[in-house]
């Protein structure tokens, strides 16, 4: 039995296999990712709470002599075990390791896969059939995050895709479809572009803000950023069906219908969601980039098409 070993039995730590799991439940709670396992990272003691880990626990050192330069390195055992479970994740492929994930986010994280996001919805006793609205990044979706934030902005913008298939749903098409949320929830700082609303579940699992697509979905509209605008649940179904739109400097235009609906109607309270963007000239908040500011041509298309003037 080697020392590491040793060490590990005389501790009692808990095995390889189970701090996989644990890490797999903790990738999935912090929205897909968490970072390398340094002295001091939250994650390192919210895993140990996990496990109900003592003083001694968290703090023995292995030490390694190296002879020739006369010194001794020492390491946390703690650490190096998460580190090992977590590179056998990687082995296996249900994790990209951190040198992987810097390429796509310029930040040194463990990243889920898609494989591994099965793996961890498994493990949480989560229904798979939740997957795809949960807003979880893994490395295959983060990469279609990449390419629609970073492509260049088109002069001559077709928010159309005549090829899509409405009802038929591949892999592929959902990875885009998740891509497409997860980029536009990212660009708008999870926060609606009208009201400013931000709040997520109690188990951090989703975001109340949606992805709303400019030129709808049932249109044919892309699932590219500059179709998309991030909406909370009412402001996007009252910019679905026609309650109001933007202009082409992203003000808000309400619909003048407004003004035949019932007193107690769009009231939550005394709050009035709807009449209150038709008092004054409000911007949506936008991006802080201008290049995944919402198409004008996807705009003027919802303009002449859903709004009701």
């Amino acid at each position: 039995m080697s020392y590491e070993s040793t060490m590990l039995e005389q501790l009692a730590m808990p095995t390889r296999k189970q701090v996989e799991q644990v890490l797999l439940r903790a990738l999935l709670k912090h929205g897909g990712v968490i970072k390398e396992f340094g002295s001091g990272q939250e994650i390192v003691d919210e895993i140990a709470d996990d496990f109900g880990l003592n003083e001694h626990q968290r703090s023995a050192f292995l030490q390694t002599v190296y002879r020739k330069e006369n010194r001794v390195k020492k390491a946390l055992l703690w650490h190096r075990l998460l580190f090992r479970a977590a590179d056998c994740l990687a082995k296996e492929k249900l994790v990209s390791r951190p040198t992987q994930t810097i390429q796509l986010t310029k930040k040194k994280e463990w990243m889920l896969t898609e494989k591994g996001f099965d793996e961890a919805l498994k493990l949480s006793n989560i229904p798979a059939a939740r997957k795809d609205f949960l807003p979880i990044k893994s490395y295959e979706v983060q990469k279609i995050v990449k390419k629609l934030s970073e492509s260049p902005r088109p002069e001559n913008y077709n928010p159309f895709d005549r090829e899509k298939k409405v009802n038929r749903v591949t892999r592929e098409s959902a990875i885009r479809t998740r891509g497409f949320r997860q980029a536009v929830i990212e660009a708008y700082s999870c926060k609606c572009s009208v009201c400013g609303m931000i709040i997520n579940s109690p188990d951090s699992l989703s975001w109340e803000v949606e992805a709303a697509h400019i030129v709808p979905h049932s249109s044919m509209g892309r699932d590219d950023i500059w179709n998309g605008l991030a909406l909370c649940h009412l402001h996007h179904w009252a910019f679905d069906v026609g309650w109001f739109t933007l202009l082409d400097d992203y003000t808000i235009n309400v619909s003048s219908q407004v003004y035949s609906l019932p007193s107690d109607f769009g009231k939550l309270g005394d709050y009035e969601f709807i009449r209150v963007l038709s008092r004054k000239s409000t911007r949506i908040h936008l991006p802080g980039k201008s290049e995944i500011h919402p198409h004008h041509n996807a705009v003027r298309w919802h303009r002449q098409n859903i709004f009701h003037k």
